[in-house]
């Protein structure tokens, strides 16, 4: 048999009786004044020093895991919303441009699209205010307030307003049309520099080409929808370990998750899509001054080829935006291309860079290495000092042969003064960790100390319970025997 479903009204009415027969109690008892005792309890319907209810507790977490759900079904739906809203943005853009079976701005294919966009675009906008209420609503049970405007704030009020203008944008039945632009630089004229000219042209062009570029505003929603299918959101063991730590699972901790774990995947990815979005803007800024007597499919080619050199942080100067518009896409790409590239490097090196464990085990190789030489050079020492004095007692092989050992033996003195130094430097390199080590083994011992403390405290406790447990027996071990002959005589 099913539960019925909770109603959240229900549940603050019956917590309110609660609450005011807890203090009707607590006055009762007379621990506090009457006016002290009620403003106590009442202020911000405070939880503090009042025993929680096991069923509150339990209406409070039915309340909370229904709010969790639906911002989730919320968010999918606003999400899908989006996508079909800029899928039939995409047809009716690219149907229009090409005039595909003659379909223009005025046609009846158009108009119904764009018909279709704003339908989805309503439906969107229902659901962000669905999600905000939503929102308002799970903050009420987690701080356990009655009124919504405690936690209605300011940032909350903007960012309501932001996504809502963010995604009402939208191109709309008959948005007219507004002149554009066009800068045709004649570079090469002539072959000399006086030859170079810019000329400046106005074309017609539709008002939805800044309100589709626009519309694409509506991909922050994906960041919503990857935080809220995201691994760490939906296991309740790391959101209780992240709130322990006092750490949000939020978009920055998803991107900082997967960039950690999976840096290439999500760069590719994050390129490719930016790369196909930007080209595609591009195109839409460039396409009505280009010359109809080249075709589309050079466009996009140019397009794509132009935004790629871009992002990379080149320029080649064979295409170049003609509009205002194109031109700040490219700014943008630029800026976007130079944070990726940072990201790019920052990962590599990360990777590249030895963990502790191998940096030990290189270390010690280094100083075992170091060891053999220092014990090689000092033998070599002695050798040639042995050999010296040999030739000077024995008067083997004259001056030439004394004079070689000499330099042989000047040639071991550096080379073992040589490999001191660098036993020195690699001394003084290993005594920079040293601190942490020492830092480490500290920490270590002061967790251990602690937890001797709890174990020895917890030691004590059952002592004092057990000592107890004994009196008890003790004292009613006489009255034992007395019931049972009181028993026996009923």
């Amino acid at each position: 048999m099913r539960h019925a479903r909770s109603d959240p009204t229900d549940f603050w009415r019956k917590r309110k009786i609660l609450q005011e027969a807890m203090v009707t109690q607590c006055e009762s008892n007379g621990s506090v004044t009457s006016h002290n005792t009620s403003s106590a309890f009442q202020r911000n319907n405070s939880r503090y020093g009042v025993p929680i209810d096991s069923i509150a507790v339990k209406q409070v977490y039915r309340v909370r895991s229904e709010r969790l759900i639906n911002r989730v079904r919320i968010t999918d739906r606003s999400l899908y919303s989006a996508l079909f809203g800029v899928i039939l943005m995409l047809i009716e853009s690219e149907l229009t441009a090409e005039r595909v079976y003659g379909v223009s701005k005025d046609h009846w294919i158009s108009q119904s699209l764009r018909v279709g966009v704003a339908f989805s675009t309503i439906i969107l906008l229902f659901h962000i205010v669905l999600y905000h209420l939503n929102d308002i609503t799970l903050e009420l049970v987690d701080c356990g307030a009655d009124d919504w405007r405690v936690v209605v704030t300011t940032e909350r009020v903007i960012q309501f307003c932001a996504e809502f203008v963010c995604c009402a944008i939208c191109p709309l039945p008959g948005s007219g049309e507004m002149k554009w632009t066009f800068i045709e630089p004649s570079l090469h004229k002539d072959g000399t520099s006086e030859g170079r000219t810019i000329s400046t042209r106005s074309v017609e062009v539709p008002v939805d080409i800044i309100l589709s570029c626009l519309m694409l505003c509506r991909s922050y929603l994906f960041a919503r929808f990857m935080v809220l299918h995201s691994k760490q959101f939906q296991d309740a063991s790391t959101r209780t370990l992240a709130a322990l730590n006092r750490i949000q699972v939020n978009f920055s901790f998803v991107i900082k998750t997967s960039l950690d774990q999976q840096p290439v995947l999500f760069l590719t990815s994050f390129t490719f899509i930016f790369w196909i979005i930007m080209s595609w803007m591009f195109v839409q800024c460039e396409r009505y001054g280009f010359s109809e007597k080249n075709p589309q499919s050079i466009l996009y080619s140019n397009s794509l080829w132009f935004i790629a050199i871009t992002f990379m942080l080149n320029g080649y100067g064979d295409i170049v935006p003609q509009t205002n518009a194109g031109r700040f896409i490219a700014i943008f790409v630029g800026v976007v291309g130079a944070v990726i590239s940072s990201i790019l490097i920052a990962v590599i090196s990360r990777n590249i860079l030895l963990s502790q464990g191998q940096r030990n085990v290189n270390n010690f190789m280094y100083d075992s290495k170091l060891s053999r030489e220092h014990k090689e050079a000092a033998a070599r020492v002695l050798q040639h000092t042995w050999h010296i004095h040999k030739c000077l007692q024995g008067g083997e092989g004259g001056n030439r042969r004394l004079r070689t050992y000499q330099r042989k033996f000047l040639k071991a003195i550096h080379r073992f003064r040589a490999v001191k130094s660098e036993m020195r430097e690699f001394s003084e390199n290993n005594a920079q960790n040293n601190p942490q080590m020492t830092r480490l083994v500290t920490d270590m011992h002061t967790s251990m100390q602690r937890l001797l403390n709890v174990q020895e405290e917890m030691r004590m406790q059952i002592e004092v319970l057990q000592q107890s447990v004994r009196n008890h027996y003790h004292h009613s071990a006489p009255n034992v025997p007395q019931l049972q002959g009181t028993t026996q005589n009923f």
